[in-house]
């Protein structure tokens, strides 16, 4: 059957973060600058409604890991570019969860090398647990002369 759900099924938004140390790296300042990680758990900007269902708030470009209200699982990028935009990959491996454990998921926070928060994906509440997997492939437009 068929479930009435948000007309906002998911948000991103990448994070001030992400372009200061892309544009630091650029210019030989601090470490090279480099997407890594996904972190996955929940925050407070997805809650649910009096309707059942699950409003995406504004994601602050300011947001940072300690913003999440859980983290229960990390897991590595998969970059590729092609034609000016970068493809980023994020598979979770349901293994590293615990068994017989549903995990309340709503927020992947995209991380660089150094750990710091760079962009983050909210979807509609959802549980994940051993043997159900979540991939997520993020389109990242990098511009380009015209």
């Amino acid at each position: 059957m068929a479930e009435t759900v948000s007309t906002r099924l998911s948000a991103m938004q990448m994070l001030s973060y992400y372009y200061e140390r892309r544009a630091q790296s650029e210019i030989g300042s601090g470490a090279r600058f480099l997407l890594k990680t996904a972190v996955f758990g929940t925050s407070s900007l997805v809650t649910e409604n009096s309707s059942g269902t699950y409003d995406i708030a504004a994601i602050p470009t300011d947001f940072e890991l300690s913003d999440m209200t859980t983290q229960f699982a990390t897991s590595d990028l998969t970059l590729s570019y092609a034609e000016g935009t970068i493809t980023i990959r994020v598979e979770l491996n349901s293994s590293q969860l615990d068994a017989n454990t549903s995990y309340p998921f709503n927020t992947m926070v995209i991380c660089d090398s150094e750990g710091v928060a760079c962009a983050v994906l909210c979807i509609q509440e959802d549980q994940l647990y051993q043997g159900k997997g979540f991939v997520s492939t993020l389109k990242l437009k990098t511009g380009g002369a015209s």
